[in-house]
Order: C-alpha cells, then structure tokens, then sequence
C-alpha cells in the first residue's frame, strides 16, 4: 500500500520564494500551505501550485506547525520552509526510504545553506541534519514562538539527501531579519525570566573565532565569513533587546504576552 505524503509549508509574504519551493514538492500526494495573512499574494501563487491554502493567524512557529499538520490527510509529513528547495535526490531518497517499511517514525535530511552564492561546507554549517520528515502523530514541536524544533516520539532516521536552504539575498534583508528574529526571541526569553547576560555578549565573538577559524569557516570565504558573523551578530541583538527590555526602555508587545 503506498504511503501518502503531504508537504506543509507555512507562509508569511513568500512570493518570491514560493514557487521554486511547491515546483520542488510536486510529486507530494498533498501540499498545504498555511498563510499568515499575507500580504504579496503568496496564497494565489500557491493555489497555481495546486497547493491548499489555508490562511491562519501567526501563533508562532512551533504553534504553527502543529495547526498546520492537524489539517493534513497524508499519513507522512514533510515539512518544507519557503526559501527552501527539495533537491530531486531528497524527493528520491525520501520515496525510497518510506517504500521500505521500518521502524523509523522521522527522518533528518541534510540542509544545505546557500550564502552570497555559495554552498556552505565548512564552519560547523555542513553537514546539518534537520528532522523534516516524520509520521503523522509522532512529533511534537517546541512552543517558542521563533526556531521551529520538532521532537519525534520514536527512532529517528537520516536522508542525506540534500535540502536547499536559500538565504537573505541582500544585507538589508538579513539585517532587517535577524533583528525581527532577536527581538522576538528576547521578548519570550524575558517573561520567561532571563536577563541580559555580559557574558553572552562575550561568547558570542568566541563563536566566531570558533566558527571562523577552528571550523574553518574562512574555507567558504567570504560567504563564510558573514555566514559566522550573521551567528555572533544574533547572539548580540538578542542581549542588545534584552538589555532594552530589562531596563524599561522597551515593553514586550502584547501579542507575545497573550503568547506566553
């Protein structure tokens, strides 16, 4: 009996990565795309696709997910981010190890990052494995409302098989994204109890040397290096936040606390 696969891929403004992602999952039995309200005509482009377009109010990553699966019919998920691309290999591999019944109830698959035009290798970045792939009712997701994790309730298998991950094309973006990023994550950090930390600050240019030179993320050039930087520069944005928030300059935005 073949096994019904349907891909998930939550959206928020993703017209200009969408279709290379739904042309890269064409051969799902399913594909639902869960919208957060866009506003760039993401859900009509999606709909070309033939994919299923639910539109659902943002209720943070892992919520998200787990709204998303609760609407499939297939019995095997693949989670599918909109900047990435399921490389023909992966779309292989994946059919292949689902044809041959075992014990695994998820699989991580091999996500390779793609920065100013290069595919990382080096710099604790390659080889990355991403539990993407799992049966329906066996993973649950972390509730932080950023980082998407999944936990499986089961043996874990590997594809190593690539998945595509297209980066920010330009500065601006990474910048403008990494800030959103921090900021949210400062806030849940916050009313959760955690406080700006010196030391953070600190470990962060440490990663970097790690990174940059013990990893050897200067193999990659240049693309490594803002690959690394973009890492260090996180962990400084998120304790810039937090020290903005601890210090009453800034209040956590009501929607994160109705979050918590």
């Amino acid at each position: 009996m073949k096994v019904r696969i349907s891909a998930v891929i939550l959206t928020r403004n993703e017209a200009k990565n969408i279709e290379r992602c739904l042309k890269s999952v064409q051969w799902v039995d399913e594909i639902v795309v869960v919208d957060a309200e866009s506003t760039d005509g993401t859900p009509e482009i999606a709909k070309k696709f033939g994919a299923r377009v639910i539109i659902h109010p943002w209720e943070g990553a892992g919520r998200q997910a787990d709204f998303a699966i609760s609407q499939i019919e297939g019995e095997w998920v693949l989670m599918v981010d909109a900047d990435e691309e399921v490389s023909p290999e992966l779309a292989r591999e994946v059919q292949k190890v689902l044809s041959n019944p075992s014990d695994c109830v998820a699989y991580k698959v091999l996500r390779v990052d793609l920065v100013l035009g290069r595919w990382l290798k080096h710099g604790g970045f390659y080889p990355h494995y991403e539990l993407r792939l799992f049966k329906r009712g066996h993973v649950r997701h972390d509730p932080r409302p950023i980082h998407r994790k999944a936990v499986a309730e089961g043996p874990v298998g590997k594809i190593n098989a690539p998945l595509w991950h297209y980066t920010a094309e330009d500065f601006a973006e990474w910048l403008v994204r990494n800030i959103k990023r921090a900021r949210i994550e400062a806030e849940w950090d916050f009313l959760h109890g955690k406080r700006f930390s010196g030391l953070e600050v600190a470990g962060a240019f440490w990663k970097f040397f790690r990174r940059f030179i013990l990893k050897g993320g200067f193999l990659d050039g240049w693309a490594g290096f803002f690959a690394c930087a973009e890492r260090a520069f996180y962990i400084v944005a998120k304790q810039a936040c937090l020290l903005e928030l601890q210090k009453g300059l800034r209040q956590p935005s009501e929607w994160m606390k109705a979050y918590k």
